[in-house]
């Protein structure tokens, strides 16, 4: 490890440490999944990948698809326009509607 590796660590666990000598309540309330035992741990675990699961397999797609459709947008407007639409340009051609 580099020394600025080291320096990154060693900051984050002196942070760390000091965060939890000063709200040692909120340090307690925080750690509650150490208090579950054996099940709850494995249950804790099981719903977190499931979660994490689901996330990468169905919305983290959901959100690519609309960032290339925005930048596709972009595109044909810059296109069309001969220059950088706006915000506004942008979001009616989506047919977005804006509060």
């Amino acid at each position: 490890m580099t020394r600025t590796e080291w320096e990154v660590i060693v900051r984050t666990y002196a942070l760390t440490f000091a965060a939890r000598a000063a709200f040692p309540k909120l340090a307690r309330r925080l750690a509650w999944p150490t208090r579950l035992g054996p099940r709850g741990l494995v249950l804790y675990i099981t719903f977190n990948t499931l979660f994490l699961f689901f996330l990468r397999q169905f919305v983290m797609p959901k959100f690519r698809q609309m960032a290339e459709k925005h930048e596709r947008a972009k595109e044909e407007l810059q296109q069309q326009l001969g220059r950088e639409p706006t915000e506004h340009e942008l979001l009616e051609h989506l047919g977005v509607r804006e509060h």
